[in-house]
C-alpha cells in the first residue's frame, strides 16, 4: 500500500483533489474530521485541552466549544502549538491504525487529507506528500465564499499556517489548482497515474 497525503494552505481546493481521488476508488482518510471526533470522544484530549484551557473548552452537554477553540488556535501561535501537540498525536495513531486496516482489506492507496501534514510531521509516516496550490486571492475568494469570512479573518487564517511556497518545494508532486474543475480533474487524473506508477515501484 502506498500511503499518500495531500495538503495545501486554507482554499487550495484539498478537498476537491480528495473528492477527485475518491470518485477514482481511493480510500482518503480526513485528518480534520478525525481530529474533530476524536477531540470529542477521547477522554485523554478533553481532560488536556479542559486542564489548558479551562472547563468552558467544553459546553455542559459535553460538546467542544469550537468557536473558542478556533478563536484560540487563530489568534494565539502559542495556543495553538498546545492544541496541535495535545491532538496531533492521537490523530497520527488514528491514522497509522486505520490506513493498516484498509492495507489489509485490499487498498493499494490511501490518501490523507490534512492542512497541516508538515507542521505536524506527518510526513514522517507518508510515502508521499501532494500539495495543491492556488493564487492566494482565489483561495481567499473561494474561503469567503464557502465560510462568508472576512478578508482580515481569511488573512489571520493563511498567515497561521505554513508558507505555500514552502510545502511546494517539499512535495513530491504539486496539483496546480488555478483554473476550473475540468482543469482540476484532468491535474488528479495525472496525479492518480502517477500514484498507481508509484505504488507499483513501491511494491517491487
Amino acid at each position: 500500500m502506498l500511503l499518500f497525503g495531500v495538503t495545501g494552505g486554507i482554499g487550495s481546493g484539498k478537498s476537491a483533489v480528495c473528492d477527485l481521488l475518491s470518485s477514482k476508488h481511493v480510500a482518503i482518510l480526513a485528518a480534520d474530521t478525525i481530529a474533530k471526533q476524536l477531540t470529542v470522544e477521547l477522554p485523554e484530549i478533553r481532560q488536556e485541552l479542559a486542564e489548558r484551557f479551562g472547563d468552558d473548552i467544553y459546553d455542559s452537554d459535553g460538546k467542544l466549544n469550537k468557536e473558542r477553540l478556533r478563536e484560540l488556535v487563530f489568534s494565539d501561535r502559542r495556543a495553538r502549538a498546545e492544541v496541535n501537540q495535545i491532538i496531533h498525536p492521537h490523530v497520527l495513531e488514528y491514522i497509522r491504525v486505520e490506513s493498516a486496516r484498509l492495507s489489509a482489506a485490499g487498498h493499494d492507496l490511501v490518501g490523507v487529507e490534512a492542512a497541516l501534514i508538515f507542521e505536524a510531521e506527518m510526513d514522517k509516516i507518508l510515502d508521499k506528500v501532494v500539495v495543491v496550490n492556488a493564487p492566494v486571492e482565489k483561495r481567499i475568494a473561494r474561503i469567503a465564499a464557502r465560510d462568508h469570512f472576512s478578508r482580515q479573518q481569511i488573512l489571520r487564517r493563511i498567515d497561521a499556517q505554513m508558507p505555500v511556497s514552502e510545502k511546494v518545494m517539499r512535495a513530491d508532486f504539486v496539483v496546480e489548482n488555478n483554473e476550473g474543475l475540468e482543469a482540476l480533474a484532468s491535474a488528479v487524473a495525472r496525479l492518480h497515474a502517477w500514484l498507481l506508477a508509484e505504488s507499483e515501484v513501491q511494491h517491487k
